[in-house]
């Protein structure tokens, strides 16, 4: 949050940013629309996540149809780390490593969905674990699925990230 922030004042002052817009974390909803990039599938790519396909621990590769697949030996070395941006392809809309790498701070608290049919629905206005959203190098194939949601403390660590959006401001 401060990072949007400071990077918005920053962008302002240097007039790069026009008055109106500012860098924040994104929504729950905004991110997996992103991540989702126009498809209906578990995954950006289709129904299943391989080794290879991006950075997760691929000891356990998930199929939508089948559900999640043990592995004796990946067919690509696991990495207990993170990668550099572009690192496994993109998705549809350019956007890269929507799936593994690191979880991804969302900007809402988590709560319960709404039931019934929404469009771009809102987290609680509290709360004591904020969103996060992607799977990461440490997980499983199944917790880097579009749909997959978790909860996130506050904590600095490697499996944790963010990345941020640029919208108008309230």
């Amino acid at each position: 949050v401060n990072y949007g922030a400071q990077l918005t004042q920053q962008e302002q002052t240097a007039g790069r940013l026009p008055s109106g817009w500012a860098y924040r974390l994104p929504t729950e909803s905004e991110w997996e629309y992103a991540c989702r990039a126009g498809t209906p599938t578990a995954f950006n790519s289709g129904s299943s996540i391989r080794g290879g396909m991006a950075n997760f621990y691929d000891y356990y590769e998930y199929d939508a149809a089948s559900g999640e697949i043990q592995l004796s030996t990946p067919a690509v070395p696991w990495l207990p780390r993170t990668t550099g941006v572009g690192s496994y392809l993109p998705n549809a809309w350019g956007l890269y490593d929507m799936h593994g790498n690191v979880d991804e701070w969302c900007q809402d608290w988590f709560g319960a969905y709404p039931t019934g049919a929404v469009t771009d629905p809102q987290g609680p206005a509290s709360g004591s674990w904020h969103v996060v959203r992607g799977g990461g190098w440490g997980q499983h194939g199944m917790w880097c699925r579009s749909a997959y949601r978790d909860t996130g403390r506050a904590l600095r660590n490697n499996g944790t990230g963010f990345r941020i959006v640029l919208a108008p401001s309230s």
